[in-house]
């Protein structure tokens, strides 16, 4: 490595930017708050290559090479060039927790299995976009390691690169304005009706469908990607709360994360994701699908504003810096992000879509991936299923993670995609073998 990070060298810890200081008094065995981003390749995975790649991609990104540890007053990330992220074979359900809170222990793990590599990340570390550029890194790494002459082309950081300050910041802080008013309170949403039988459970099913054939049905409709497929999420969650007989909440809600790297000038490598929650009001009546297309732009295209982002960057930054917050200890802190977690954290949406975006990768690399996809982390209690989105050489994975053994969701959406004449090509789950 070229260069080394100036706090990480010199002061040998990190804080938590803002978005992770909620998961350490959460995390749990049943709420991981654990995603991971995974490749299938077209020969299987050699450990010896792999090995060698994650030593040298760890090299460039170092900020990953740390441990969660418990102060007196905050949660820190403390630094160690010698510790070493777990290389596994895959041998139960994804995104298992970490032993986080014990110390010393790499917040990010790589599995194999046969032909398929995968990094999982705790939320601590990054989010999807930081966890995708790591990925990135590693995968072309790897490819190299085997013999293949890939270029670090497509913006992927070549790990003899040096280490930029700005990729550990905390762009939150960074871009938090007091003055800034906070956004509006939302009511509780509904939630999926299905019960969860199975303490351990979690359901993946994983579909492709082709780029280009969505984004032509999107633009035909107005809309982008997300919005089409948050479209058509908001309408079978609709459907599915017309046939429960308790309908005691009207508000079917989605949590979007959005990449605040496209908003403002920030490199870091660390979460800087926020999100946008587009909504039905039942009360008012049904929507057709065409309506629900017009509503989910028309919210993503004024919430996706910068302006308006920067109410919700106020909102979570400006607690923080409340001086009875601040010198409150731990204990305390833990306790009220626990319930402040379940009373606002949980209740506010019905589900969650996370699209990651484009995994571009160089053209020579790309015979030897089939696909790439993004898993994200296990649904708490109460939200039942998740979504995630990656695309990748013109196939977009729509995974789905769910902790019932309920798969109507799932079912319902694939089927409306089919019924817009999209082609849906379901993936072998390996996780169902085991």
């Amino acid at each position: 490595m070229k260069g080394k990070n100036t706090e990480l060298e010199n002061k040998g810890w990190m804080s938590l930017d803002n978005a992770a200081k909620i998961f350490p008094p959460i995390i749990s065995k049943s709420l991981s708050s654990v995603f991971r981003i995974g490749s299938v390749l077209s020969e299987p995975v050699k450990i010896s290559a792999l090995n060698r790649a994650v030593e040298e991609t760890c090299q460039r990104f170092p900020y990953y090479l740390t441990s969660l540890h418990r102060g007196f007053f905050w949660y820190y990330l403390e630094y160690d060039k010698d510790i070493k992220p777990s290389v596994v074979v895959e041998d139960s359900r994804p995104c298992v927790a970490f032993p986080a809170k014990k110390g010393n222990y790499v917040l990010f793990r790589v599995v194999v299995f046969r032909n398929m590599l995968s990094v999982e990340f705790l939320h601590i570390l990054t989010d999807g976009g930081g966890a995708l550029e790591f990925f990135r890194t590693l995968l072309v790494t790897y490819l190299r390691n085997c013999g293949y002459d890939i270029p670090y082309s497509e913006g992927i950081i070549d790990p003899s690169s040096p280490v930029e300050n700005s990729e550990t910041e905390d762009s939150y802080s960074k871009y938090f304005r007091k003055e800034v008013p906070f956004p509006p309170k939302l009511e509780n949403a509904w939630h999926l009706p299905f019960e969860i039988t199975e303490k351990e459970h979690l359901g993946i099913i994983q579909a492709e469908v082709s780029v280009i054939d969505l984004k032509n049905i999107s633009k035909e409709n107005n809309v982008t990607i997300t919005e089409y497929l948050a479209s058509v999420y908001l309408f079978v969650l609709q459907e599915i709360w017309k046939s429960e007989k308790r309908k005691d909440k009207h508000i079917l809600r989605l949590e979007i994360p959005i990449n605040m790297r496209r908003s403002y000038p920030s490199k870091t490598m660390r979460n800087f994701s926020l999100f946008v929650l587009p909504e039905l009001d039942l009360r008012l009546g049904f929507f057709t699908f065409e309506e629900i297309l017009k509503h989910v732009h028309n919210y993503m295209q004024i919430q996706t504003d910068k302006k308006l982002l920067s109410k919700v960057i106020a909102r979570n930054v400006k607690p923080e810096r409340n001086i009875f917050i601040r010198t409150a200890p731990i204990f305390i802190k833990d306790l009220v992000l626990s319930v402040a977690f379940r009373k606002h954290g949980v209740t506010k949406y019905s589900g969650v879509l996370t699209n990651v975006g484009i995994a571009s990768m160089p053209l020579e690399a790309r015979k030897h991936i089939d696909n790439i996809c993004m898993l994200p982390p296990p649904p708490v209690h109460n939200l039942k299923v998740s979504c995630g989105a990656l695309s990748f050489n013109d196939r977009l994975c729509i995974s789905f993670a769910n902790k019932t053994l309920n798969t109507e969701l799932e079912r319902e959406f694939f089927s409306f995609l089919t019924g817009k004449g999209l082609k849906v090509r379901i993936l072998k789950n390996i996780w169902d073998e085991k």
